[in-house]
């Protein structure tokens, strides 16, 4: 705060914390205003923060059995299982490469940034490759890769740090488009519509703003087209929606504000009560690579049901410290859905911090708490569900980040200790069929 006011930090701070082109040349207020405003907030953080109760450790779940992979990275950016060939796929920043695992055969791919998000394309495999980790360098790129033939294809180029796509013939004239969401970095980013049908792709861009964590494509108001929804982290918090009006015209609707501080990480579309209607998982629990605490009451998993009319009510709240990403399926087979979710900023006040809850829902709608075996423990990041056995049931596979960011310093060796001989990737096979 201090430094777009002019009045710069007494100690060096990391240049990423700071964009250099907001600093103003003079200070806007004079020191002592800016101290009784810092004294503001310093004094009525103190006053409103209330440290959450420890969240009892989930019981261990018998439904999956833990088989752990060998992948040569420790930061994983991308973990998904393809639906239509059982191809495991596993993006990575250190080193950033895109790997394929199917049938016992692992091809990897050295790419120029990390994977981040996936879908199969016909026999082409799209990937989005995010640009770099840690701070926008418009590299972000859409790619296509054919395994069959051995090519690849940029379809989209120098885009704002990417953290989600989707392809799908959003206006209806029988040709592919893509959706892009583009996080960017403070103040800039992007999100928008390639559309299809020419000899090249033609953006319409939707959001000029940065902190886009997450999009996706469905029809939520039930009209018969596809509608656009993106959860936004920075300055404002919310749920925004681009309802499709026809003619590639969209029209920005607020689906939920949040305050300022929710940490908004991946959310998912799912169908959570059966009823036809697309409804929403929210995750938060981003602390912006705090070392430590604040942990936070609101962090954790909500379910948004769709009550059509663009209203929505939240039916369902979990608390999970560090919320970061969610898979969806019918993981026991009772014909409801159920969550995994991973917890990349846990509560280290456990001794074994819970980065993985499974949320198994009950056919009343309640949802039952539980996790894996302490022995597989991990700081886990990314999740797919899917069958990547072909047995007909849904498996999940894990990513880890095994970095010391935002560990408390005072559980640094036991942080390395819990990651002691630990796998980065996990498959967890499903018992359900067998």
């Amino acid at each position: 705060m201090g430094s777009y006011l002019g009045h710069p930090a007494e100690i060096e701070l990391h240049p990423v914390l700071v964009d250099s082109r907001l600093v103003p040349s003079e200070p806007l207020v004079t020191k002592e205003q800016f101290e009784a405003i810092r004294a503001y907030f310093l004094d009525q953080s103190i006053i409103q923060y209330r440290e959450p109760v420890v969240k009892p450790k989930p019981a261990t779940s018998t439904l999956f059995e833990p088989v752990p992979l060998a992948i040569p990275a420790s930061v994983i950016t991308l973990a998904w299982i393809d639906p239509v060939d059982q191809t495991l796929l596993i993006g990575s920043s250190r080193p950033p490469e895109f790997r394929v695992l199917r049938r016992g055969q692992t091809a990897a791919i050295e790419v120029h940034s990390e994977p981040v998000s996936y879908e199969r394309v016909g026999p082409v495999r799209r990937v989005g490759l995010m640009g770099h980790f840690g701070r926008d360098f418009r590299q972000g790129q859409i790619v296509d890769f054919d395994l069959n033939e051995g090519k690849q294809q940029t379809v989209v180029d120098n885009h704002p740090r990417i953290t989600a796509h989707r392809t799908a013939d959003i206006d209806g004239d029988g040709n592919d488009d893509l959706f892009v969401c583009g996080f960017g970095d403070y103040p800039e980013g992007r999100v928008g519509l390639w559309w299809g049908g020419g000899a090249t792709l033609q953006e319409d861009v939707l959001f000029e703003e940065a902190g886009s964590t997450w999009g996706e494509v469905a029809d939520f108001d039930g009209d018969g087209d596809l509608d656009i929804i993106i959860s936004v982290a920075n300055a404002r918090p919310r749920l925004l929606a681009f309802v499709n009006e026809g003619n590639r015209r969209f029209v920005p609707r607020l689906i939920v504000e949040r305050p300022v501080g929710w940490g908004y990480n991946r959310c998912l579309v799912v169908d959570w009560d059966g009823d036809g209607r697309p409804d929403v998982v929210e995750l938060s629990g981003n602390n912006l690579e705090l070392r430590g605490r604040p942990l936070k009451a609101h962090y954790g998993v909500r379910v948004l049901r769709n009550e059509g009319n663009w209203k929505s009510t939240e039916v369902l709240f979990e608390h999970l410290d560090g919320a970061m990403d969610v898979a969806a399926g019918d993981f026991d087979g009772n014909g409801r859905i159920d969550l995994a979710v991973t917890a990349f900023y846990p509560d280290w006040r456990l001794p074994v911090p819970t980065t993985l809850l499974l949320l198994l829902q009950r056919t009343d709608g309640t949802v039952e708490r539980s996790g894996i075996d302490d022995r597989y423990w991990n700081r886990w990041m990314r999740i797919s569900a899917g069958d990547a056995d072909g047995d007909g049931d849904i498996d999940l596979l894990l990513g880890a980040a095994q970095v010391p960011m935002a560990v408390p310093s005072e559980q640094t060796a036991h942080y390395e200790e819990l990651l002691r001989d630990k796998a980065s990737v996990l498959l967890l096979r499903n018992r359900t069929v067998r």
